[in-house]
């Protein structure tokens, strides 16, 4: 079990009986006091070299005075070598404790070194210097297979399965491993040294030279790391070969894979060199593109040159700029909605670290269905949902290109914060203590899940698009009749379409569209009001007028939200693309499409 996984649990059960005598002689000849017991407070745990350890053993020990019974706290220092199993225990000296032991390289109860975010450059570096100063120089490159040999690594290239899910794996002691075998198409057994690093050989071909570098120096920092957190686990666990396998507590392996993934790209991009390099690439940058530079270009240019240069992936630069405080890329290289989204910029200070202008087209239709406030700001027909964003409804923001499909303007990109909405992002799920801090920056994270929350945050005054916006659709409410056939009359009458036009863009046969028009009778069903509207590209509150004269109504079940998602939303665009939305939700596409 996890719990038994725990270096003061070990100690314990194995020791105690050593630290006793220890103690009693201690206490004889200081005090020639008789100790009748003792309890193990706490451990704090000394990391050393290769995989030695200092640790002290706060006890509080129990001992008779005449007829009364005292305690007294001390402090046990100890050493030992996991590469012996321990078994080379040694108590070094005892003497009162004095309160909190602290050291340099501390522990964690399972063997783990404490990092803290703000360490972590410095640790890099530290790493680097021992064992690839060279990369140090801001004209040197890690090279990954040879920073694995320095640690004494070696690099093997075998297929950890079939379905090629595993990109590498650590082996800290001998075994025999399985192996994907593709003349058996079976997995068989082979015998691996410790101080392997197995790297799946496909992934050259699947992925690119970047993530195949990543996976090796993640696995190094594996060995660097963990090496000691492996070795407590296999004295409890005798078969256990395999990091992965080795703890079965979630936070336990959050931290062990956070500690990797934060460090690999310290070590792959150091600090000192990575941020001359970028002050480089930017003064080329502006150098080549004079007066036509602005920021996008720029930081698209940085991350693409900082790739190539350092052997990464383009995330894994753009990662890197964040740590190091280069907030102005967070908009580039955006992935929402299963693609990449148009690059953007804005002002230093406008986002807070867990605040997005882009939200998924499943968050944007959950909180246009669930918040209040951004229900109202979306039924004004102010705003469009166009490439993950909720954009103001204006021809300085919004564009159609050569497809006809809506985008934002290079204008917009560059002042995103002038014209677009501000969510929150929450993690879903998360668990306590959590070690996943600044997640955000992930934004093709598998393991984590993002939920965007509207926040009541406005960088522009709208008051001129309502003003503008409200006179010509007052006039158009005014002019509408009472009846549902003559509203759909005056509403095609104003769209200055031909039937046959409509008959295209709304998927409803000129005969329908007659008797819509012409019989007040003609029971027309809510999905064939919902055709005309986003047909006619009727404006929010057209739409809901036009609603409010037939027998329909939307309510409150799942597809009428998505419905408004459209009609609020989605009113410019096509009902190709509507029905495109409805069918990633899982619903009916409107009307036939030929």
């Amino acid at each position: 079990m996890e719990n038994e996984i725990s270096f003061t649990q070990y100690i314990k059960t194995h020791f105690s009986a050593t630290i006793f005598e220890a103690i009693k002689a201690y206490l004889e000849k200081v005090d020639h006091e008789q100790l009748q017991d003792l309890e193990i407070h706490a451990i704090y745990v000394e990391d050393m070299p290769f995989m030695r350890l200092n640790f002290d053993v706060v006890v509080v020990a129990k001992f008779v005075m005449g007829q009364s019974l005292f305690e007294s706290w001390l402090c046990v220092a100890c050493t030992s070598d996991l590469e012996k199993r321990l078994e080379d225990f040694q108590i070094v000296s005892v003497c009162p404790y004095q309160g909190k032991i602290s050291h340099q390289k501390t522990l964690s109860d399972t063997l783990l070194p404490y990092l803290h975010r703000n360490q972590l450059d410095a640790i890099a570096s530290g790493i680097i210097k021992q064992y690839y100063s060279e990369a140090l120089f801001t004209n040197q490159v890690l090279d990954a297979m040879k920073f694995a040999q320095n640690l004494g690594l070696e690099i093997k290239m075998r297929k950890l399965s079939k379905a090629g899910t595993i990109f590498g794996e650590t082996i800290f002691t001998d075994t025999k491993v399985e192996i994907y075998d593709r003349v058996s198409d079976g997995m068989v057994l082979e015998e691996i040294k410790g101080g392997t690093i197995l790297i799946d050989p496909s992934h050259y071909l699947t992925r690119n030279n970047g993530a195949v570098n990543n996976t090796i120096v993640h696995e190094c920092v594996h060995w660097l790391l963990h090496r000691k957190a492996f070795a407590l686990a296999q004295l409890f666990q005798p078969k256990m070969r395999f990091l992965r396998s080795s703890f079965n507590n979630k936070t336990t392996l959050d931290w062990i894979e956070w500690q990797a993934n934060a460090l690999t790209p310290r070590l792959q991009m150091p600090l000192v060199p990575f941020e001359a390099k970028v002050k480089e690439l930017q003064g080329i940058y502006h150098y080549l593109n004079g007066e036509q530079s602005n920021l996008i270009g720029e930081m698209l240019y940085v991350i693409d040159n900082l790739a190539n240069f350092y052997h990464v992936s383009k995330m894994a630069a753009k990662l890197r700029l964040l740590d190091a405080g280069f907030e102005e890329v967070r908009g580039i290289y955006k992935y929402v909605n299963g693609h990449y989204v148009q690059p953007y910029v804005f002002k230093r200070g406008v986002l807070s670290p867990t605040q997005t202008f882009a939200i998924s087209l499943e968050g944007a239709i959950r909180q246009s269905a669930s918040n209040k406030e951004l229900q109202e700001e979306l039924e004004t027909g102010n705003y469009l949902y166009v490439d993950s964003h909720f954009c103001l409804n204006d021809s300085r923001y919004l564009q159609k290109n050569k497809f006809g499909r809506l985008e934002l303007t290079e204008y917009a990109r560059l002042h995103i914060e002038e014209c677009c909405l501000i969510f929150e992002l929450v993690i879903q799920d998360k668990k306590d203590n959590t070690c996943f801090d600044e997640v955000l920056y992930r934004d093709t994270n598998q393991e984590i899940r993002f939920e965007a929350h509207f926040i009541n945050k406005k960088n522009v005054d709208e008051k001129y698009l309502i003003r503008n916006r409200m006179i010509e659709l007052q006039e158009l409410a005014i002019s509408l009749p009472g009846s549902f056939s003559g509203t759909v009359s005056k509403l095609i009458e104003w769209s200055e379409l031909t039937l046959a036009k409509v008959e295209e863009q709304s998927l409803i046969s000129e005969r329908t569209l007659y008797r819509m028009r012409t019989d007040e009778n003609y029971n027309a069903s809510l999905e064939l009001i919902i055709q005309l509207c986003i047909g006619l590209h009727l404006p929010p509150e057209i739409s809901a007028i036009l609603i409010s004269r037939s027998s329909k109504r939307l309510g409150n079940m799942e597809l009428h939200f998505l419905y408004r998602f459209l009609l609020n939303c989605c009113y410019t665009s096509t009902i190709f693309e509507c029905n495109d939305i409805l069918e990633a939700q899982g619903f009916n596409r409107l009307g036939k499409e030929s």
